[in-house]
């Protein structure tokens, strides 16, 4: 009996790591809600994609480590994800950059539910966004 519950746990953690990395290896495409920007004193206010230097629309290619931006009207971009960690509720995001070196970024997806949240940080102000993501069927993400 003990062995069988063993071998049902060890199988039921195969599943679970199997699971996680699967869902590091997919691509999402995030829609981007809301952003705000905020700023010392005067506090936080609702702003354009275009103020924040974000597309409304985004694909994250996690297996690549990368996050494709087109903002309406603009010149499609690639920036590097750093930093790329699976749980068993989301996944987490972190880089820097995005044509600018003084700045982070840093983003968490919902694994149940699609919602994600992230935010900018530079030197005068910080971002806060708020959007959904859905995967991506494989082979989808070409250009």
């Amino acid at each position: 009996m003990r062995r069988m519950i063993y071998k049902a746990g060890l199988g039921l953690a195969a599943l679970c790591v199997t699971s996680a990395t699967s869902f590091a290896e997919q691509s999402y495409l995030c829609a981007i809600n809301e952003i705000y920007e905020c700023v010392g004193i005067t506090g936080c206010k609702r702003v354009s994609p275009k103020r924040a230097n974000l597309a409304g629309v985004m694909v994250l290619d996690v297996k690549k480590k990368q996050v494709r931006l087109a903002p309406l009207g603009g010149k499609p971009r690639t920036d590097n994800i750093e930093s790329v960690t699976v749980t068993d509720e989301a996944i987490l995001l972190y880089g820097r950059g995005m044509r600018k070196v003084d700045r982070t970024w840093s983003a968490v997806i919902a694994l149940k539910t699609g919602n994600f949240s992230g935010g900018i940080s530079t030197l005068l102000s910080s971002f806060a966004w708020s959007g959904t993501c859905s995967s991506k069927p494989d082979g989808s993400d070409e250009q």
